[in-house]
């Protein structure tokens, strides 16, 4: 019920709709629809009451509506089912949280409006305030461990093709799989995987996109780090819509890569990345490794020719750019 209204409400901007319109229209008392309307606010639905007018959504194209996300998939078992929250600490959290008691299908979709602890690659912290679009993917491929390492690059073309094509923002590509624009990141994906050497038993594809954010809502220390799509484009992008677009564009893209493996994707993740045959530093943890960044091996990871000519090859680590320049 609760979906329903947000829907009329959302239908009805930039006007109102009255309590009793919308008891009527719903088939239950004025009181159901206040206390419904109450919950709603509760949960970080900005919904005001106007003296004469009745009740507004504020800012609708913030507002993830799971029953306009599940309406307009193309595949019903890809994104559903959905938990939404107005607010959790991170959803990859709270999808492994999820999984400890009760089995969740491929596909399965958890989605929050704003995340208090969201977390990056190496361990960093996101910034997840609302206006972004923070979700993750249930994911059983029938894969070993070392291809988990592939399926992070894939999920990386297929977000920035997709935001290139639904946006109209040039998203490129940082090793493995962060999403750039402009030489500032615009969003990131964190997989967890839990298995065997030889099997995965689920991967947590947490994702997290820069949507609807101005350059006040990022932490002043990493203003000059991070955009979002509207600094870029100069204008909100609706949230549902645009979530909808990417969860079947990670579809398409996840099926064919577990038909056809990495080389469907390969040349498109070398046009996207930033630093491909570019010099760079990789801070793998342990050490400080500069030279050209060739190519990616069989596993995805990143081949850099040092300067004594010989080719290191590097699974994990922070890519820095030594010198960048958009095309």
């Amino acid at each position: 019920m609760k979906d329903r209204i947000l829907v009329k409400l959302k239908e009805a901007y930039p006007d109102c709709i009255s309590g009793a319109q919308l008891a009527e229209s719903l088939g239950i008392s004025r009181v159901a629809v206040w206390k419904h309307i109450e919950s709603l606010k509760e949960s970080g639905y900005e919904i005001v009451a106007k003296k004469g007018r009745g009740y507004c959504l504020e800012h609708p194209e913030q507002a993830i509506i799971p029953v306009l996300i599940s309406e307009n998939l193309a595949d019903p078992h890809w994104g559903t089912p959905i938990f939404y929250t107005g607010q959790t600490q991170s959803t990859n959290l709270w999808a492994r949280q999820l999984l400890e008691d009760q089995h969740l299908p491929e596909g399965t979709l958890i989605i929050a409006s704003q995340q208090t602890g969201g977390r990056g690659r190496l361990g960093r912290t996101w910034a997840s305030p609302r206006g972004g679009l923070y979700f993750t993917l249930i994911l059983r491929p029938a894969l070993n461990l070392k291809n988990a390492s592939l399926l992070s690059l894939v999920m990386a073309v297929a977000c920035a093709r997709s935001l290139r094509q639904h946006t109209g923002c040039a998203c490129r590509i940082k090793w493995p799989n962060d999403i750039f624009i402009q030489g500032r990141k615009v969003g990131g994906i964190l997989l967890e995987a839990r298995g065997e050497m030889d099997r995965l038993d689920y991967v947590i594809a947490g994702i997290g996109i820069n949507v609807n954010l101005s350059s006040q809502d990022f932490p002043e220390e990493v203003r000059h780090l991070a955009v979002s799509l509207a600094m870029v484009a100069g204008h909100s992008f609706d949230l549902n819509q645009l979530l909808v677009s990417l969860l079947e564009d990670l579809r398409q893209d996840y099926y064919l890569f577990l038909q056809k493996g990495f080389q469907p994707f390969r040349e498109v993740y070398q046009e996207y990345c930033i630093h491909w045959q570019q010099p760079i530093a990789v801070n793998t943890g342990k050490e400080l490794i500069q030279g050209i960044h060739r190519d990616l091996d069989v596993n995805g990871s990143l081949l850099v020719e040092t300067a004594d000519g010989e080719i290191t090859s590097i699974s994990t680590g922070d890519v820095q750019l030594i010198s960048y320049q958009e095309e």
